[in-house]
């Protein structure tokens, strides 16, 4: 019976199962036994060539048949590396047969993939991965409810880019599916996708299959030889073949009856492939030459390799059936040999210019007869030879598919291929912009190159809008600022007078990314773009980022800047992934709307989906945003967990120090650390940029220089603080971005006046700052100019302004400004003789910031008098949560001192020595990996302790 293509085959060159397999074979059992009971189980054979691993693999998908599960396999090759889905599509061959076989070209399918409709003029998708992933899921899951499911790969190190991530998303997912994944690896051969294998390992239980040991090689030689060897034969069998069940049967095969003279000393995969082919060179000439089509090529049927091999398929037929019974053909439908050693030694023995010209064929012959486009694209890729205008449009096909399904490295090489080939000069535009598309997601210097290069021939203004956008996002995010701007003034002029719709976008973008003092730039009002935001088609999406950050820059119509943000996002984060700085503005616009909720769950998704699909950058700009919601929310532990992530993965990237990944995340982190008083911390993280040193004029450095201006201050530093935040308002305001909700560079800037004792200037921007929070209406806004002014003011004339701050932010979620307007309310009540509204105000207050963990708060709270705050001298009635390390004492002693209390205070409130506090302290620092009392609250409410 012909071997279903979905099985991994048994060949005759790999040996029966021999007893010493039990072992293995019973990790894989217990692997389907847990998947009856819903626990999903992976496991990963690892072995050298020739160890048993396929047979393995086979004996178990029998048991798993018998058992009741619904199997399916598949084998990898070479070039099926270069095909997006290629083991998916072999995995779902049978089990999606019936009702449901349409199911999986409608999910992988080259004319259903989802977002085929929304296609910029330059052909960019939007990012729908994760779209395909999780209709693959579903279709599992909907296989599963019908039983248990098993599936079997064979040679992962040669499986696609496409279902290597699709296998690790499926790992990640099935939690409670009835699922048995059964994988078998060659080790020392180096995988199509090192780090997609490497996660897999992870996911996996491994299993390592050694060779035989010299008991096991006695048994395995003795049904070929008919009796038991001698000794010394089996240990020169054992020391030649190193045990290999593939070495053992061939060196059995073709010695016979032999003495221990002739077995050699070493017989390895060379020796092994050497001797196939002095087999092979002894047959005829059609033979040797249908073998090495088969080899290289790889032929679906014998009709195809009969084409390339220059015979008629009945003479192909009768080569096929001499190589199966020579025992180096399979003999299933599809011809293959029977293991990969005699494909890679037929392969080996040929020259370049031999296996280039049968690519060459069978790219020329699967083109006639009108095979799939990635089927002659494969080919294409492994050939040198020009083959014409048709070998560049099927790889720029492929392309298009392996780029969709996530592999833009494939992608990238199937067009640096496709322009190896003469074609006509439109052609070859098309193929640099999918080439800059490709490289952009992993090598932004030669996507600039070809982008550039490909401007140069493009005319029309739509094609020329997307492939400057594209080009400024790839060399702004590479850290080249004049080249990315001169990219878009260039393409401004050239569209002004024929495309004034289009040069108006591209200035709107050139305004919000890359910031300029020249006045002309500010004129691009968003309602000149108004009607194509909002379309919400992909593009539209994308300009409404831009439209939605540029308001909220400005500080005009909070109302326009919120609809434009959720227009951006109106599909889900995911879907505005692929442009990471449309990203950013959309969510970063959410926060300065006070959508805090939305801005938390989108930066959520963004960062869930870039790790599934790897997406470095999406990670560490999806943890900076969820920080800076955090912060805004008073959760500054977690502030500090996400910034913290965000700026690891960006060391890990070796982004570049000036690099906006690397920014962003180090400026959350800053304003974290010194409102959870740990000053020392951020003067350790800003020490890369110095304390006095000029940074770039970029937004993510303008941000962080206000943050740097605040260390100063802490630091003792007011007129550098100063400096610095007037220095913040200087570009902002140059830039056409006076909005107090992008940097609230006036409300510090006064207090940096106030301590130099420059009350007028401080009354002044204070004012300032008032108007404009006005004009934008959000309320933290206002209520943060309200306390400027109210601080600016001073003595009882500050509490009006105080009270409607307070009264403005009660029902936001703006919890750690809250605490501050508390904090200064009850503090200027206290001191203006109103202790009874005084005292609810800072006991509000003091709950607030223990909630937050800021220690400055706290610390402002201390200073006053005991009964200002109702300090309690009971022991904190809140316990530690069940998943703090904390024993309960260690836990009242932590919060006590969190609270600012000295040793000596706690001590007398627990009733305890110095000495016993103290103890337990080292504990605590210990258990929490903190160094420093002021880290004390910051890791208390991380670990859930001080709830």
């Amino acid at each position: 019976m012909a071997q279903q293509r979905n099985e991994p085959h048994r060949t005759s060159s790999d040996a029966p199962l021999p007893v010493h397999r039990g072992k293995e074979l019973g990790r894989l059992l217990s692997a389907l036994t847990a998947a009856e009971t819903s626990r999903p189980a992976v496991v990963l054979l690892e072995g050298t060539t020739g160890v048993g691993r396929t047979t393995l693999l086979g004996e178990v998908a029998d048991a798993a048949r018998a058992r009741g599960f619904q199997v399916a396999g598949a084998v990898t090759s070479t070039l099926d590396s270069f095909m997006s889905f290629s083991v998916v599509r072999q995995l779902f061959e049978n089990l999606t047969a019936g009702p449901g076989a349409g199911a999986l070209e409608s999910i992988i399918g080259v004319r259903g993939r989802p977002g085929a409709d929304h296609r910029t003029a330059a052909g960019f998708d939007e990012l729908a991965t994760h779209q395909t992933y999780d209709d693959l899921y579903r279709l599992v899951s909907g296989l599963a409810d019908r039983g248990p499911v098993c599936f079997v790969v064979d040679d992962l190190q040669w499986a696609d880019v496409s279902s290597l991530q699709w296998l690790n998303y499926l790992m990640r997912r099935a939690t409670k599916l009835p699922l048995a994944v059964l994988l078998s690896c060659t080790t020392g051969v180096y995988p199509a996708d090192p780090l997609q294998v490497a996660e897999v390992q992870i996911y996996a239980a491994r299993v390592r299959i050694g060779g035989l040991t010299a008991e096991e090689v006695s048994q395995f030689a003795e049904p070929v030889l008919g009796s038991r060897p001698e000794p010394e034969t089996v240990k020169a069998l054992h020391t030649a073949t190193g045990g290999n069940p593939l070495l053992l049967r061939s060196l059995l095969s073709t010695t016979g009856e032999f003495s221990v003279q002739e077995i050699p000393s070493s017989y390895g995969v060379e020796e092994l492939g050497e001797s196939v082919l002095a087999r092979l060179h002894g047959e005829s000439e059609h033979l040797v030459r249908l073998a090495r089509t088969i080899a290289v090529v790889e032929p679906p049927d014998l009709g195809l390799a009969a084409e390339v091999a220059g015979m008629t398929v009945p003479e192909a037929t009768d080569g096929a059936d001499r190589l199966t019974r020579m025992g180096l053909l399979t003999g299933a439908g599809k011809p293959a040999f029977t293991h990969s050693v005699f494909t890679d030694a037929i392969t080996g023995s040929i020259t370049r210019a031999a296996r280039d010209d049968l690519h060459a064929r069978a790219a020329a012959s699967l083109h006639a007869s009108g095979a799939r486009a990635a089927l002659v694209a494969r080919h294409v890729q492994c050939t040198s030879a020009k083959l014409g205008r048709w070998a560049a449009d099927a790889l720029h096909r492929a392309a298009d598919g392996l780029l969709h399904d996530g592999d833009a490295t494939t992608a990238a090489s199937f067009l640096t291929r496709a322009l190896q080939e003469d074609v006509p000069t439109e052609l070859r535009t098309k193929l640099l912009v999918k080439l800059g598309h490709a490289e952009s997601f992993f090598d932004p210097y030669q996507a600039a190159t070809h982008l550039k290069q490909a401007l140069e021939d493009i005319e029309e203004p739509e094609l020329l809008l997307d492939v400057t956008s594209l080009l400024s996002r790839t060399l702004y995010l590479d850290g080249r600022y004049e080249d990315a701007r001169g990219a878009l003034s260039e393409s401004i002029a050239r569209m002004c007078a024929s495309a004034p719709e289009f040069s108006a976008q591209l200035r709107l973008a050139l305004r919000v990314t890359l910031p300029t003092e020249q006045s002309g730039e500010h004129d691009a009002a968003p309602d000149r773009v108004a009607v194509d935001w909002r379309r919400r088609d992909a593009r539209g999406r994308g300009l409404a980022a831009l439209v939605a950050e540029d308001l909220s820059n400005r500080g005009e119509d909070l109302t326009t800047s919120r609809e434009a943000a959720l227009a951006a996002l109106s599909v889900g984060a995911v879907s505005i992934m692929q442009d990471p700085q449309r990203m950013m503005a959309a969510i970063t616009s959410l926060i300065r709307t006070d959508e805090l909720e939305l801005a938390l769950r989108y930066s959520s998704e963004a960062i869930l989906e870039a790790h599934r699909q790897k997406l470095d950058l999406v990670f560490v700009l999806g943890h900076t945003l969820r920080s800076r919601v955090h912060f805004h929310r008073g959760a500054l532990s977690q502030s500090v967990v996400d910034a913290r992530l965000a700026l690891a993965k960006a060391q890990r990237m070796n982004l570049h120090q000036r690099h906006p990944g690397r920014i962003w995340p180090m400026d959350a982190l800053l304003s974290a650390l010194l409102h959870l008083g740990d000053v020392e911390a951020a003067r350790e993280l800003v020490e890369p940029i110095g304390l006095t040193r000029p940074l770039p004029n970029s937004w993510h450095h303008t941000s962080l220089l206000q943050g740097r201006g605040q260390l100063r201050m802490r630091l003792g530093d007011d007129a550098g603080a100063l400096m610095d935040h007037l220095e913040c308002g200087r570009r902002l305001k140059s830039w056409g971005a006076p909005g107090p909700a992008v940097l609230p560079w006036r409300s510090y800037a006064a207090i940096a006046h106030l301590h130099l004792g420059q009350s007028l200037e401080a009354v002044q921007l204070a004012l300032e700052e008032l108007e404009l929070a006005k004009k934008w209406t959000s309320a933290p806004s206002l209520a943060r100019a309200m306390l400027t002014v109210g601080l600016a003011t001073g003595g009882a004339a500050a509490l009006p302004w105080l009270m409607e701050a307070e009264h403005v932010l009660r029902n936001t979620q703006a919890l750690l400004l809250r605490a501050t307007i508390l904090v200064e309310l009850g503090t200027t009540r206290w001191h203006h003789g109103q202790q009874k509204l005084a005292r609810e105000e800072l006991a509000q207050a003091k709950t607030v910031a223990e909630r937050c963990g800021s220690l400055p708060l706290l610390t402002k709270l201390a200073e006053l008098p005991p009964e200002a705050v109702r300090r309690s001298d009971a022991v904190p009635a809140a316990p530690a949560s069940a998943g703090s390390p904390l024993t309960p004492q260690e836990h009242r002693v932590a919060s006590l001192v969190a609270a600012g209390s000295s040793n000596d205070e706690v001590a007398r409130k627990l009733s305890v020595s110095r000495r016993a506090v103290e103890f337990h302290l080292t504990h605590v620092y210990r258990k929490l990996g903190i160094k420093r009392r002021t880290q004390l609250a910051a890791m208390l409410y991380s670990t859930g302790s001080s709830r």
